[in-house]
């Protein structure tokens, strides 16, 4: 396969990176960030977290010529039909403000969508994908989900977004989790290690070397 050792990640999320070369480096897969190639993010039209995931990860593809792996997640509250979904990080519509800012608003309009609700039943939701070049005819595809309640009020001070509002089965929040536990538990780190075995298997990688 074109590139085998080097995989493209579809984000330019840090933290992301990060963990997805911790996860990555026993298959043998070196991690590069698509901003290592100038390469600006790819639009996400799409009202499904698998289409947003392929075209980002075709998108990389296509421009550096290696594979790439890309996720899309965000917010399943189920009295409000699957909403924010695709949407969450600009449910509500600003523009030009601070991440906190927007982080916010979206959670007031969140409770405030949620207010007359008979339930709060939510999930934290990603999908992974896996593409060998930008026509690939079989993408890897791997989806995570932490279940949870949406809160009546904000709580704890870690994470970021949504967090304050997402009560685990526990009944903390997810933002008084430390950062370690949330890595475990999280809808990403699910996606990811559901994806390894794939990659294992599909790509001929050997988890072992």
């Amino acid at each position: 396969m074109r590139g085998a050792g080097q995989i493209v990640l579809a984000s330019g999320n840090p933290g992301k990176l990060t963990e997805l070369a911790d996860l990555l480096s026993p298959l043998g897969w070196h991690v590069r960030a698509q901003g290592a190639f100038h390469l600006a993010e790819a639009d996400e039209p799409h009202p499904t977290f698998i289409e947003n995931a392929l075209a980002k990860a075709r998108h990389a593809c296509f421009h550096t010529g290696l594979p790439a792996l890309a996720d899309d997640s965000g917010l399943c509250v189920d009295a409000l039909g699957g909403l924010p979904g695709v949407r969450s990080a600009r449910f509500a519509p600003l523009n030009d403000v601070s991440r906190a800012q927007q982080d916010a608003a979206n959670n007031s309009l969140l409770l405030q969508q949620l207010s007359d609700a008979s339930g709060r039943a939510a999930r934290f939701v990603c999908v992974i994908v896996a593409l060998r070049h930008a026509a690939d005819p079989e993408p890897l595809i791997a989806q995570g989900e932490l279940n949870g309640q949406i809160g009546e009020v904000a709580l704890g001070q870690g994470g970021f977004g949504y967090d304050p509002l997402f009560v685990l089965p526990d009944g903390r929040t997810l933002a008084q989790c430390d950062a370690q536990e949330k890595n475990r538990i999280s809808h990403r780190g699910l996606a990811m290690r559901a994806l390894l075995p794939l990659l294992q298997s599909a790509w001929g990688r050997d988890v072992s070397a």
